[in-house]
């Protein structure tokens, strides 16, 4: 089982978010971390939690627990059917890569 974060499009949330993850140990330049970027996060939350996605509150966001990656176009044809706008996206994109 994995996870799979949920953040709002706004930078906050994102920086927030990311301020308590750790870069792996051998860290270069190749570090991403994936997530998805909705318009309507609290929106997000309910429809996910309704389709029965456990939700793990984290600083600036959720993490969503997958058990496949075949969860993740399920969660944004579940997103996009609710007319939440949302991107599955490197959400680590904002760190300095020298």
């Amino acid at each position: 089982m994995g996870t799979i974060a949920l953040l709002s499009c706004d930078v906050k949330s994102r920086a927030n978010y990311l301020g308590n993850k750790q870069l792996p140990n051998n860290y270069m330049s190749d570090f991403s971390l994936m997530g998805f970027v909705v318009d309507r996060y609290q929106d997000a939350c309910t429809v996910l939690a309704s389709a029965g996605y456990r939700l793990h509150r984290q600083e600036g966001g959720m993490d969503i627990s997958i058990d496949t990656p075949l969860h993740l176009p399920r969660i944004k044809a579940l997103l996009t059917a609710n007319n939440i706008r949302c991107d599955l996206s490197d959400i680590a994109d904002t760190l300095y890569q020298a």
